[in-house]
């Protein structure tokens, strides 16, 4: 079984709260973010520094920005969508939607395009409709 480890998640919480650097992101970028350790069924990153691949959805100033969280793992399952990436069929996790501190956000690993942003962005949109 999968244990929480909540005391090093604060340890790089802490470190990435006090670096002081720039990020310069666009939405449709594919990046690393750090989602740390979280509570119940939310998303985890994963590895030393617990992060895991995210799709920028949307640019939110200059400090913030809204990302869907990627998995390996592919499902038939509510809130998974079918997500191609280098060949590698993965899933868009839209039920982990959320609003991340740029600081969070690493590396870029790639871009997909306006067209295909904009396919994802209308599914995003559908399964969140109220």
């Amino acid at each position: 079984m999968y244990a929480k480890d909540f005391d090093k998640w604060n340890s790089v919480k802490k470190r990435i709260q006090s670096e002081n650097r720039q990020v310069y992101i666009r939405r449709g970028e594919i990046r690393w973010v750090s989602f740390g350790v979280n509570i119940g069924s939310e998303i985890d990153g994963k590895g030393a520094s617990l992060t895991r691949p995210a799709l920028v959805v949307h640019v939110i100033g200059a400090h913030l920005a809204l990302i869907v969280p990627l998995s390996t793992k592919t499902r038939e399952s509510t809130g998974y969508i079918p997500f191609e990436w280098k060949g590698i069929l993965q899933s868009l996790c839209v039920h982990q939607v959320r609003v991340v501190s740029q600081k969070r956000i690493l590396d870029r690993i790639g871009k997909i395009s306006e067209s295909r942003l904009s396919k994802y962005k209308g599914i995003i949109s559908a399964f969140h409709s109220l």
